[in-house]
């Protein structure tokens, strides 16, 4: 088994399971998928990613997934948080691609690479006179999919095709936006110099925005939300107290929100650790709401 292949591959579905995909751009994300588990070589492919200007970006990304896997350190221990970190690493670039790689120009992409690879020499060919000189290149086939293949596909994706509107954009400035207030307002909770008012106001919309992460499929961000309310929401009730611990794990949660949205390349391991670990500890604290 090629093990940085099937990382990769894994990473790619786990991405677009984040997202609400049209059936034209599960069919693509289907494509990249098929096209890299079908490879001779990995890294021969990712260089041929980096060269559609639609995919350079998410090739780059899938470059860095290879280098992880073939150069790096594998701590095993650690590999699951690993690999969700780098999942939701390509969510942004994979959500960009679908937006204008279509099947259509995805097929037409690759075959350019497929006859490339040919070498035909059709220096010495005669063209009739009546043949159409400029014809667009025969289509290759794409290795047809297995039952069993097809199957698993819908259960992967079986949900991803319910809300075509998802905005990327629109998401991301929701959610990134209290961020910025709430890093500052940290270090007055620290103090206890906030209102009544002012910590209900934020509990409400990181509520509001776990909500809306769980809606359109992002878990992760979706918990962080979750961690950061119910603490500032014990907190409020004097359930437990705004130490240097508590207000530090909060911050966790910011951190992993804002470098999963951005796509930051950091390594966020011990800050979503941190953060999972604090839900965890105030989670039987919590009552349900």
């Amino acid at each position: 088994m090629d093990l940085a292949k099937q990382y990769i591959i894994q990473c790619i579905v786990a991405a677009a399971n984040n997202l609400r995909l049209s059936s034209e751009k599960i069919e693509t994300v289907a494509i990249l998928r098929e096209r890299l588990n079908n490879c001779e070589s990995l890294s021969e492919e990712i260089k041929n990613f980096k060269k559609i200007t639609e995919l350079s970006k998410l090739g780059i990304k899938l470059g860095d997934l290879q280098n992880f896997i073939d150069n790096g350190k594998i701590e095993f221990v650690k590999l699951s948080d690993k690999f969700k970190e780098h999942s939701y690493s390509l969510v942004k670039e994979l959500n960009g691609v679908l937006d204008v790689f279509t099947p259509h120009l995805a097929r037409l992409s690759f075959q350019k690479f497929d006859l490339d690879g040919l070498n035909v020499d059709l220096t010495n060919q005669k063209v009739n006179s009546f043949d159409t000189i400029a014809q667009s290149p025969p289509e290759i086939e794409l290795p047809r999919r297995s039952r069993t293949d097809e199957l698993r596909e819908a259960i992967i994706f079986e949900e991803l095709n319910k809300d075509n509107d998802f905005n990327f954009e629109n998401f991301e400035e929701k959610v990134l936006r209290p961020v910025k207030e709430l890093d500052p307002f940290l270090n007055r909770v620290l103090k206890y110099e906030y209102t009544e008012n002012e910590i209900n106001s934020h509990i409400k919309i990181m509520f509001e925005n776990a909500e809306l992460s769980k809606k359109v499929g992002f878990e992760i961000l979706s918990n962080m939300h979750s961690i950061f309310a119910k603490g500032l929401e014990l907190i409020n009730q004097k359930k437990i107290a705004p130490s240097s611990n508590v207000v530090e794990s909060l911050r966790a949660c910011l951190i992993v929100i804002v470098a999963v949205v951005r796509g930051k390349e950091v390594d966020i391991t011990n800050y979503l650790t941190r953060a999972e670990n604090f839900g965890k500890t105030i989670s039987p604290k919590q009552k349900e709401r």
